[in-house]
């Protein structure tokens, strides 16, 4: 399980219990000021198409009035003349001069409309035998014009006296005309119901520009549109003559009442249908911009809870670091006594508290466990330093037996020079083995006393056993324990080669392992080798630890290899030591491994 710290614990306890609450309240206010914000946006949105609305029924309204009106009013030059008056007479008359006369008394009631409305570029009367009077500041007829197979004019002559709105666009019977839209009404006698002809008003697409005034400035907009879906006017000047998208015009058709409002990204958009006029009026409003214009206050909610939830977090950091700080330094000074130092610690200011309590439990259980490893340790020292001698004297004695066997069986053979080098090799091992000034000698060193035991066998065996040795300069000059080669030596002489048939080879080799850096010696036969149960008897004897004896014990088991093994174990520690390989017929390889320092 991945180490926690009681730090980190209190730390995230304290954070959660802290800003937990912060979230919850943050995101509450959030989402009502949000709520707030999106019914304001509808509201806005609502109330620009209502009052566009409301100015383009005040515009037809205003229209409605002047048609209706204008077949009664009467200039100050004629007051019992009224316009109904003026196309009776024209429908009566083919003289030009009268013509002329009606033309003239008329101009002053046009000239009115056109003073007090100045989206309007026109005003025509159309009798019924095709004759016309029209007055303009900037829309005049095209000479001749006959209206009475236009779609406009039937379609007035079939409203019976009601209203006709026409589409909007450039009119190919008006001179220089421009986009512009056309309202015309039948005329008829108030009291015989006679057709005296057709009103016809043309008036530029500016009668809608006074709609968007109520909207939010650079945020909304509005098209009105007809029910084919191609747009009457936009506000933004941009999509005259244009229709709507094909999304759009779906969604206009499939409106189930007069009023729809939906949101498309970025956009709050709603259409509200005018029925009487067959037209739609679309508004759109721009929700980033009324985020950035009524979220202030949601903006300040989240810089307050942040701000908060920082302070939180700080308090946090510093009373997790306050409680702990006690607990966390006692847990380094326990780190450390890994090393057996036995530190013990006093806490500043002298504390009564719990913590307190567990700095002086711990101060005296570091002190008795410092007493008792004191006296433990001592004792095992001794004891095993009592061992490792033990172990160099059975070495040295079954190898004196050994030597001595084999100088006698020489001697009462032949009298030879032999003898006087066997004896001097042996004088040098017995002072090699009873040197003590340290347990650590040159390997230089102990290579030589093995060389020596090498000569008395070689002086025995005589070309029987080849002895190589091959060793890196490096590893010459390593200090290693004593008395750990000679042995291993001796048993590749004595199990595996002496019973080989024939010639045998022993290669003593040393080298540095490049990766770990650590001293290798290999002691190699190509004797008779081990059997594979006994090798495996050997093999778990090695694996065995190193047990103390008491002064004056010793072990039962083989001095050789097991012996070399525990000197090592006990001397180096359980990382380093020998293993050992064999094949029956093939040879024996023991693979030594120490510490380069």
């Amino acid at each position: 399980m991945k180490f926690v710290s009681i730090k980190t614990k209190l730390f995230l306890a304290l954070v959660l219990v802290s800003v937990i609450p912060i979230v919850i309240v943050t995101y509450s206010s959030y989402q009502s000021y949000t709520d707030l914000v999106n019914q304001q946006t509808s509201l806005v949105a609502s109330n620009t198409v209502h009052n566009t609305v409301q100015g383009i029924e005040d515009i037809f309204g205003n229209i409605e009035r002047i048609s209706l009106t204008i077949q009664q009013q009467s200039s100050s030059a004629t007051a019992y003349s009224t316009v109904s008056d003026e196309l009776k007479k024209l429908a009566l008359t083919s003289d030009s001069y009268d013509i002329f006369i009606i033309q003239n008394k008329l101009k002053l009631i046009f000239e009115n409309l056109l003073l007090s409305y100045d989206y309007v570029n026109g005003i025509y009367l159309f009798a019924p035998d095709g004759k016309n009077i029209s007055y303009g500041s900037t829309a005049e007829l095209q000479v001749g014009y006959v209206p009475f197979q236009d779609d406009w004019y039937q379609q007035t002559i079939a409203s019976k006296g009601q209203l006709y709105i026409g589409e909007p666009g450039v009119k190919p019977y008006i001179i220089n005309s421009e986009p512009s839209l056309v309202f015309s009404r039948a005329l008829y006698d108030m009291k015989t119901q006679e057709f005296l002809g057709v009103f016809m008003l043309d008036c530029s697409l500016d009668i809608f520009k006074g709609l968007n005034q109520d909207a939010v400035p650079n945020m909304s907009y509005f098209v009105l549109a007809n029910d084919d879906g191609n747009i009457i006017y936009d506000s933004t000047g941009k999509n005259t003559d244009t229709r709507l998208p094909s999304a759009l015009i779906r969604r206009t058709e499939a409106m189930a009442g007069d009023e729809l409002e939906f949101y498309d990204g970025d956009m709050l958009t709603v259409i509200q249908k005018l029925p009487v006029y067959h037209w739609s009026v679309i508004a759109n409003i721009s929700l980033s911009g009324l985020y950035e214009k009524y979220g202030i206050s949601r903006k300040l909610i989240v810089y307050i809870s942040l701000t908060c939830a920082v302070i939180f977090i700080l308090l946090s950091v510093l009373l997790s670091n306050w409680i702990t700080k006690p607990i966390t330094r006692l847990a380094r000074i326990m780190r450390k006594n890994k090393s057996q130092k036995f530190i013990t610690t006093e806490i500043e200011p002298q504390r009564v508290d719990e913590i307190g309590f567990l700095y002086t439990e711990y101060n005296k259980m570091m002190k008795d466990i410092d007493t008792f490893v004191r006296e433990s340790y001592q004792n095992k020292i001794l004891t095993m330093d009592s061992q490792m001698k033990a172990l160099e004297a059975q070495i040295n004695s079954h190898f004196l037996y050994n030597t001595l066997e084999s100088i006698n069986s020489i001697a009462e053979i032949e009298e030879v020079d032999s003898i006087a080098v066997m004896t001097k090799s042996l004088g040098d091992m017995f002072r090699y083995s009873i040197k003590t000034d340290s347990e650590l000698v040159l390997a230089r060193e102990e290579l030589q006393h093995v060389d020596n035991y090498m000569t008395i066998q070689q002086i025995r065996y005589g070309s029987k056993i080849r002895y190589v040795k091959e060793m890196e300069p490096a590893v010459l000059e390593a200090r290693i324990l004593k008395l750990i080669l000679q042995p291993l030596v001796e048993n590749a002489v004595y199990h595996g080669l002496e019973n080989k048939k024939g010639s045998g080879l022993l290669l003593l080799r040393g080298y540095l392992e490049p990766e770990s850096g650590r001293i290798i010696f290999e002691i190699r036969d190509d004797g008779i080798g081990i059997p594979a149960e006994r090798l495996n008897e050997i093999q778990e004897l090695l694996e065995l630890q190193p047990e103390f004896m008491g002064l004056g014990h010793r072990s039962r088991q083989s001095i050789g290899i097991k012996n070399v093994h525990s000197r090592i174990a006990l001397y180096y520690g359980s990382d380093f030591g020998l293993a050992i390989t064999s094949e029956p017929a093939a040879g024996t390889a023991i693979t030594l491994t120490l510490p380069s320092k």
